[in-house]
């Protein structure tokens, strides 16, 4: 699939700068898909691996603020506050609220979460800048680690894993959902040291 990708980008341009538009868009689509292509197009001297990061960061990062945006419209809409209710509304924004960036790091990293997350984070009206800072951070992290692994081992590196990729998925897994509570934690000892 990825090699698909990677030829169907080649075949629709073969300037960097048509290239990494494509690669742009295509991760309001399918985002695995575009850094995975982005990566083999760097890797095979297509397109700079710096632009290739650039224009796929930029992608996802944009598609995550238009995320936040559509929940913020919805909010505007009545049907849509009636039909979640003033009571649910404010029980998800204070649950959503004590984890927040927990919940937006974990969202980035598990399939899944992204869409919900960060469309009920505009929804319930939950505080922008901190959104913005949070997922240019974890888009930065994610995007760079995941095009890195395919640009340094591509394809080959999975292949080669055998069994044993499952087990690595396992230990990123584990990573995902323990590392934003201990960071979570270490911001709130913080915290707790100024007041």
């Amino acid at each position: 699939m990825m090699d698909m990708a990677a030829a169907y980008l080649l075949a629709l341009g073969k300037h960097p700068a048509t290239i990494a538009l494509l690669i742009f868009a295509m991760t309001f689509v399918l985002e695995d898909v575009a850094t995975a292509g982005a990566a083999i197009l760097a890797a095979e001297g297509t397109l700079s691996p710096t632009l290739a990061l650039a224009a796929l960061f930029f992608g996802i990062f944009t598609s995550d603020i238009v995320l936040y945006a559509i929940g913020s419209a919805a909010r505007t809409q009545e049907w849509a506050r009636n039909f979640i209710g003033e009571d649910r509304m404010e029980r998800g924004r204070h649950w959503l609220e004590r984890r927040y960036f927990r919940a937006i790091v974990v969202a980035r990293f598990v399939p899944g979460l992204r869409i919900p997350t960060f469309t009920a984070s505009g929804f319930l009206s939950l505080p922008f800048v901190p959104f913005v800072l949070i997922v240019a951070l974890a888009g930065f992290a994610w995007s760079t680690l995941v095009f890195t692994l395919v640009y340094l081992f591509g394809t080959m590196f999975l292949d080669s894993l055998g069994p044993v990729k499952w087990a690595l998925v396992v230990v990123l897994l584990v990573a995902v959902f323990i590392a934003p509570g201990i960071i979570d934690r270490l911001i709130s000892r913080r915290e707790n040291r100024h007041e």
